[in-house]
């Protein structure tokens, strides 16, 4: 479960990133200012793998889901073990019982075929809830990860209103996996300043927490 997760945590986060890069950035944007000196519509974009690989906050986000998953699944592997040693030892004994069946009194089967009856009840019970408790650890997981996505998105989403505003950028596209970029001029890449400021931004939050 924790190499699934992991490969779903970074491509779901890809994907996110993908989509805010290339939207376009806001209409009410101030004029170009002089650093930028081009005609028609300013466009810049973002190396996406660099940024996913240096944001901080992707970073720690991807580092504690993956932690979280897998203590999940150690804990859940050690109650699947604990199960399996269980229906192993349950199947020996109803063996044997199956192969001296001919030895034993009929009252005395009966009463066996009640109490492995109860047994297999139970067992099957605890699959039920082992399975469960799967499937909710998961679902907690991929609770936590969309809640990442979002508030990735607001902090990507505002920094991008606030640059296209400040420097006159109509649009940010994107270079690197997935992304609409094959080749951009460097002056056109603003993959660094965007990554110190988002990095900036997340250390003053943490240091305030």
């Amino acid at each position: 479960m924790n190499r699934i997760l992991t490969f779903f945590i970074a491509f779901a986060l890809v994907g996110f990133f993908m989509a805010s890069c290339n939207k376009p950035a806001s209409t009410d944007a101030a004029p170009v200012s002089n650093d930028v000196k081009s005609s028609g519509d300013k466009i810049v974009y973002i190396d996406i793998d660099t940024l996913i690989s240096k944001y901080d906050l992707y970073v720690d986000k991807k580092t504690e889901l993956e932690a979280q998953s897998k203590t999940a699944e150690s804990a859940l592997a050690g109650k699947i073990e604990a199960f399996q040693k269980r229906v192993g030892k349950f199947q020996q004994e109803l063996a044997q019982i199956q192969q001296n069946a001919a030895n034993i009194a009929p009252v005395d089967l009966k009463k066996m075929e009640e109490k492995y009856g109860q047994q297999q009840q139970n067992l099957a019970k605890e699959e039920e809830a082992l399975m469960k408790q799967r499937d909710n650890a998961a679902m907690d997981l991929d609770k936590k990860l969309q809640e990442t996505q979002k508030d990735l998105q607001t902090k990507i989403d505002a920094y991008l209103d606030k640059i296209a505003e400040e420097k006159g950028y109509d649009f940010v596209l994107m270079k690197g996996a997935g992304g609409s970029v094959m080749f951009g001029r460097k002056t056109l890449d603003i993959t660094e300043s965007t990554l110190k400021q988002l990095n900036d931004e997340y250390a003053a939050g943490k240091e305030k927490k």
